[in-house]
């Protein structure tokens, strides 16, 4: 894959629009590189049970860039990493996540759901699998794998976003100056969004939108956006070449989700887009090592 002429033309595009975006390292990094990013959603999530360790470490054995992974806060103030705001759907409890202590969550089953809905893909080590906490999943830091951290709109706030940052900071994954940032922050939460760059300016920011926002963004639109984020992030479905373009000339990088198909990662990487969200990262390194 030769990207290198497109990323010369879009880097000195880049340096010249958006200021804004000089702190986080992230523009340099995309104008520099030749590779797509590898963003595994909720880890290898097609191979293993979501959002637990094992999917986290399945991704980066996978060949992932990057490990997304979402927030909500227990009843005791616990940063805890699930998709869902509810616990019906992947694990043996019921109702919110709010509603239950870390030692409450920690008892509960992450992992048995998996073999009812994948029975092929089932191993025994799943069962009894437990629902991380953030520091948990940070731990597998060691290494080149980095983390895409989302906040969840009913959960956003001062209150997980103070938290968040005091977790970055402890495990010293907050960006210094010129350093390349190892967090991502990504949220359908404008509000959100615009605090923890305000709190955190190096660190970089994706703003999301669901599957009827998104489309034709206008140019004022998109620079609203690149004041405070430096990408976008969308259904694949929606995505076009003409978007990818309008992106990257406004400053934005654009991370389409979630994609598992190789014919739509190719599509999508012909069109220059910055990276891919998969729950299949071992499909796109695959794919990504084809050229």
């Amino acid at each position: 894959m030769r990207r290198h002429r497109h990323w010369l033309q879009v880097g000195l595009v880049l340096l010249v629009l958006v200021p804004a975006l000089a702190g986080t390292g992230m523009v340099e990094e995309a104008t520099a590189r030749d590779k797509v990013w590898n963003i595994a959603h909720r880890g290898a999530s097609g191979h293993a049970p979501e959002s637990t360790l094992p999917a986290y470490q399945l991704a980066r054995r996978m060949g992932a860039d990057w490990v997304e992974l979402d927030l909500h806060l227990t009843r005791d103030g616990h940063l805890v990493v699930i998709h869902d705001e509810t616990l019906d759907r992947t694990t043996d409890g019921t109702g919110p996540v709010r509603n239950y202590t870390l030692a409450q969550l920690k008892r509960l089953d992450a992992g048995s759901w998996f073999g009812k809905r994948h029975p092929r893909k089932w191993h025994p080590d799943f069962q009894g699998l437990r629902i991380p906490t953030l520091e948990e999943v940070l731990r597998l830091k060691k290494g080149k794998i980095r983390f895409s951290i989302e906040i969840k709109p009913e959960s956003a706030g001062p209150e997980l976003e103070g938290k968040l940052i005091r977790t970055l900071e402890k495990h010293r994954l907050l960006p210094g100056k010129g350093e390349t940032p190892r967090v991502m922050i990504v949220s359908f939460d404008r509000a959100s969004l615009n605090r923890v760059h305000r709190l955190m300016p190096r660190v970089p920011l994706i703003q999301l939108f669901h599957y009827r926002e998104a489309g034709y963004f206008s140019p004022r639109t998109l620079r609203h956006i690149a004041a405070y984020a430096d990408g976008i992030g969308y259904d694949h479905r929606r995505v076009s070449r003409e978007d990818v373009r309008r992106a990257h000339r406004h400053g934005l990088m654009i991370h389409p989700y979630t994609v598992n198909r190789p014919r739509d990662m190719r599509r999508l990487i012909r069109w220059g887009v910055d990276g891919i969200v998969t729950n299949y990262p071992d499909r796109l390194n695959r794919v990504l090592r084809q050229g």
